[in-house]
């Protein structure tokens, strides 16, 4: 390979790698999300776990999907496949809000 070549192709290693099918975390802690907010590339699934001593819930607040109550230590999923932001909230406790962020 020539080095011109070479050179060319060493910033393209430098990018990063969107895996598809990957799990992002976010814990329930602290009557927060943590972290609050995420980006993920579409066909990842983020898990929420509820690392709290009370009931919460994630909802969308678009209605795309509700884990429903989850104990302290359940936790619930849902892949995301399309772009877009999708703002959420805890159906119990109002005040705790995320976003997940799709591109």
């Amino acid at each position: 390979m020539r080095l011109h070549t070479r050179l060319a192709i060493l910033p393209l290693l430098a990018l990063p790698v969107l895996a598809l099918g990957a799990t992002v975390q976010v814990r329930i802690q602290g009557m927060n999300f943590h972290p609050s907010a995420v980006t993920v590339a579409p066909g990842t699934t983020v898990t929420w776990t509820n690392d709290d001593n009370f009931a919460h819930t994630t909802t969308s607040d678009t209605k795309l999907w509700d884990s429903g109550l989850l104990q302290p230590g359940q936790s619930y999923s849902h892949t995301f496949d399309k772009a877009g932001s999708y703002p959420y909230h805890c159906a119990v406790h109002t005040f705790m809000t995320g976003t997940v962020t799709v591109k």
